[in-house]
């Protein structure tokens, strides 16, 4: 039997806005690494792409987190707990962030987590390919051509992430991690 707690829920929902604050504070700081890296690239810098990409990742994994935190999934071979469903809805509903958000896509932090299987799957599923990966600059400048698969490219006209044919507009989802920011501090708790 489940036994109800109104003083829980308040401190679960006091400590996840927290760490959404935290995630936001992150993701707001690798966005500003990504901007100072990206203006100081100079051909031949290797350390500073390095840093570039770093920060890209990172910022990819701290808004990841957010959306955990707002569309929690189980662990593998387990269901969420009914609880966790109801206290993260009424978390989504209190900090007014439905589905529609850019916040609750996950899937290019993924593309880069697990990018040891997208090689894996475009080097079997594909003969004779050569993969272009982690260009900075226009989409249409990166090397194209019926055997090249651009994996990883950040485009600076549109400032669009891309993996392959996909786009991930970073300053859309920027935009929605100051805004979420700012309402975590408005909620009275």
């Amino acid at each position: 039997m489940l036994r109800y707690s109104a003083d829980l829920d308040n401190q679960i929902r006091t400590l996840l806005i927290g760490e959404i604050q935290r995630n936001c504070d992150l993701a707001l700081l690798a966005h500003k690494d990504i901007l100072k890296f990206l203006d100081s690239i100079k051909p031949d810098d290797k350390e500073t792409l390095d840093r570039f990409w770093l920060s890209t990742e990172s910022f990819l994994i701290t808004v990841a987190n957010i959306s955990k935190i707002l569309w929690p999934s189980p662990p593998i071979g387990s269901e969420l707990p009914p609880e966790v469903s109801s206290r993260r809805e009424a978390l989504r509903e209190l900090l007014s962030v439905d589905d529609s958000s850019p916040l609750k896509q996950k899937k290019f932090r993924n593309h880069f987590e697990h990018y040891d299987f997208r090689i894996e799957k475009y080097a079997k599923d594909y003969e004779d390919i050569t993969i272009v990966d982690s260009n900075i600059g226009p989409i249409d400048s990166v090397v194209s051509g019926a055997n090249n698969v651009v994996m990883r490219n950040f485009d600076t006209d549109k400032f669009v992430l891309r993996f392959r044919d996909e786009e991930y507009s970073i300053n859309q989802v920027v935009t929605a991690v100051r805004d979420l920011l700012d309402k975590t501090k408005s909620v009275q708790l």
